[in-house]
């Protein structure tokens, strides 16, 4: 009787025993394990399977058991459908926004197109109908496929082509206001409005100051265009991603511009303008379909929304409560957004902001002054000398395709490159192209050196390596820096500044270029642009940080955190010496960008 009791006695306890091994199996299947944001940042970039994944199947599945087996074949097509998923709802959002970057191409390019239509120098447009070369201010050749309804001279061509420049200058700090103050997809919808009214004022324009108008809306439109798209493609999108998606604008601008450059040598000047009335009203109606900025909502309180908009951009088969979480927790830290005139203020007082404010707009003048724009003006004139008798149009379209070639390699190469190898390698070509293309006028000049005078070939060459140079790295990754170097809460207003001072620097750079020519020769022109690149590779390598794949917030805080250097007090010792932590200060300091 005894002896069956304690039989008894074990048997329950062994089965409670393998009950509570059961609900421990059970509750680690049931709950995932807990992971830092780190280790999620980690495993996603790596392309890994969140863990709590991988432990539910490891736990599950058990050897030769079917069905286990036939059920993980399915989770692995869903995770595969699911990261296509999720692409796409980042690349369609980019997409439409980049409509505003294609109307910027278009209007870039209106004035090669423009300009030829309305010089007084074709006769075949003042003959009247008796035979005679006199033209008659009244009369209005409807017998050509052009239309002109007036004429502008040399220096009325400049003021056309000069304020789209004035313009722009304008509509970066308008941009700074609406973004700061709207969001970043309003203000688009909103710029929307001057760039459609401004393509409407070029296509129907009858005298002077209407196209100058329009001209001057259409710059202004291109200017506020710019620091948007780029701060809502980096705020929507991951980090992983960030490089090659907000590095579309550049191919898609450079496709308006070869796009109007084709068009217009077929239609005359008014169509080619009306044919692109279409563009911002597409960008505002795709626009439509999709949230603004998480960051923006986290900013204004409206968290249900920011919710809404993660699981736009993401998908609903990814998991982005930790995305969440980063988002929520930095808006929280951080300032709210401030107004306009208190924005400008904290800009110039506070280190946080005049940092990398500072630093992002010195890269900004060294990519304005790294001849750029000077190679675009003379790449027509040196294509026809070499190409013989090249049509005009031919050579426009012949360069814009270059350019386009360029921005296309750039897509794959900042995927794979960081930002600061492709600064330093475009800017190292660039330079080197300046320098030999100012030998060659140098030695056509004065006949100082008899090799370069007879290869004809090799200012063709240097012309096509900086035109392709040009947008894989120095012209095209410092607006990449608009939205991973400024804090969220200021990031519309300081962009909007930045862009307005790069335009008024861009003008200046324009304007004083015939007084450079004129001082110092063409040779010497493009040597202090050689320069000028060269000095990009040594500023790279000295203040800026490296950025790729890295969450927005911890590339500000390598800006929050620079602090001046603190020397010890020479009063603690009989010889001065710097303390510990001031040493360490200086080590963080002077290693911090290269990194």
């Amino acid at each position: 009787m005894a002896s069956e009791l304690v039989n008894m006695v074990k048997k329950i306890l062994t089965r409670k025993s393998e009950e509570g091994v059961s609900e421990s199996d059970e509750s680690t299947t049931r709950y995932a394990p807990k992971i830092t944001i780190e280790e999620y940042t980690s495993a996603s970039l790596n392309g890994d399977c969140p863990l709590h994944i991988n432990n539910e199947h490891s736990l599950k599945q058990e050897p030769g058991d079917s069905k286990t087996a036939h059920s993980f074949e399915p989770w692995m097509g869903t995770d595969s459908d699911s990261y296509a998923a999720n692409i796409y709802c980042q690349l369609l959002p980019v997409l439409a926004a980049n409509i505003g970057s294609l109307s910027s191409g278009l209007a870039l390019g209106y004035s090669a197109v423009l300009l030829p239509q309305l010089r007084p120098d074709d006769t075949d447009l003042y003959k009247l109908f008796n035979g005679s070369e006199l033209l008659d201010p009244s009369y209005i050749n409807y017998s050509t496929t052009r239309h002109r309804p007036y004429t502008v001279d040399l220096e009325e061509g400049s003021w056309i082509a000069g304020i789209f420049g004035i313009g722009a200058i304008f509509g970066g700090l308008l941009s700074a206001f609406l973004g700061n103050r709207y969001g970043r997809k309003m203000s688009l919808i909103l710029l929307a409005i001057p760039d459609l009214l401004g393509w409407i004022l070029v296509a129907s324009s009858q005298n002077l100051g209407m196209m100058l108008a329009g001209r001057f809306l259409a710059g202004f439109a291109a200017a506020g265009y710019s620091p948007n798209i780029q701060i809502y493609v980096g705020e929507i999108t991951q980090p992983q991603h960030r490089g090659w998606l907000s590095g579309l604008s550049v191919p898609i601008t450079a496709i308006g511009v070869l796009t109007m450059y084709v068009v217009g040598s077929w239609l005359p000047w008014h169509f080619a303008a009306a044919s692109c009335t279409p563009a911002p009203m597409l960008m505002v109606i795709c626009l439509m379909f999709y949230w603004d900025s998480p960051y923006w909502y986290a900013h204004i309180g409206m968290d249900k929304w920011a919710h809404e908009a993660l699981e736009q951009f993401r998908g609903n088969c990814m998991d982005f409560d930790q995305e969440k979480f980063q988002i929520f927790h930095y808006a929280k830290n951080e300032s709210q957004n401030v107004w306009f005139l208190e924005g400008l203020r904290k800009v110039f007082t506070e280190k946080k902001y005049f940092k990398p404010f500072v630093i992002l707009n010195s890269l900004f003048l060294l990519m304005l002054f790294s001849g750029k724009f000077a190679i675009d003006f003379y790449a027509v004139d040196i294509f026809q000398h070499f190409g013989g008798n090249m049509n005009e149009y031919l050579s426009a379209v012949i360069i814009a395709f270059i350019n386009l070639i360029g921005s296309l390699f750039y897509i794959p190469m900042v995927k794979r490159f960081s930002r600061k190898m492709l600064l330093i390698l475009s800017s190292f070509v660039m330079g080197t192209s300046l320098l030999l293309l100012g030998l060659c006028m140098y030695s056509h000049s004065y006949n100082y050196i008899q090799v370069l005078n007879d290869c004809d070939w090799l200012p063709m060459i240097c012309i096509v390596s900086f035109m392709v140079a040009a947008p894989m790295g120095l012209c095209s990754i410092p607006f990449i820096y608009i939205v991973e170097f400024y804090p969220s809460e200021m990031r519309s207003l300081m962009g909007g500044l930045t862009i307005a001072i790069s335009n008024l620097e861009l003008f200046i750079v324009v304007k004083t270029f015939p007084n450079l020519e004129e001082a110092i020769g063409d040779y010497g022109v493009f040597w202090l642009y050689a320069f000028a690149c060269f000095g990009a590779i040594i500023f790279t390598l000295s203040y800026i940080p490296e950025t790729k794949d890295k969450d927005l917030t911890k590339v500000e805080q390598k800006f929050a955190k620079l602090r001046k250097v603190v020397r010890a007090s020479p009063w603690v010792t009989p010889v001065p010496s710097p303390s510990v932590n001031s040493v360490r200060k200086l080590h963080f300091k002077t290693h911090l960008f290269t990194q």
